[in-house]
């Protein structure tokens, strides 16, 4: 395995472990962003190879030589699916410290189970 790969998957494992010790919301967005930017970062690791060529703007004389555009494009939309993703976790995290006034797991599952006993 390359550097390229073996990188990801331990930053992929720590983000994993943040998410499941962590007690604080906002840790444990900051770790799914990691886990979103771990794959992303494996799979173009995985389609990055030395010696090729643009598969646009050059002639192409030999064909096996072109980057491959597919898993770029596929990247950058996972990147703006993660973007927009993390920003609806930071609303609705503003809305939970604006009800309960904690960004504890544990504080905000407590105060929710009280309210809606009182329903």
């Amino acid at each position: 395995m390359r550097m390229m790969e073996i990188v990801p998957i331990v930053v992929f494992f720590m983000g994993m472990f943040g998410l499941m010790t962590s007690k604080n919301i906002i840790k444990s967005i900051a770790c799914l962003v990691l886990l979103e930017m771990a794959v992303i970062v494996f799979i173009l690791g995985l389609a990055f190879r030395t010696g090729i060529l643009p598969p646009v703007g050059q002639s192409l004389e030999n064909v096996y030589s072109v980057a491959d555009p597919l898993p770029q494009a596929l990247m950058i939309t996972a990147i703006i699916i993660g973007l927009a993703v993390t920003a609806i976790d930071f609303t609705m995290i503003i809305n939970l410290v604006r009800r309960y006034k904690s960004t504890d797991w544990d504080e905000v599952k407590a105060m929710s189970t009280e309210n809606f006993d009182e329903c």
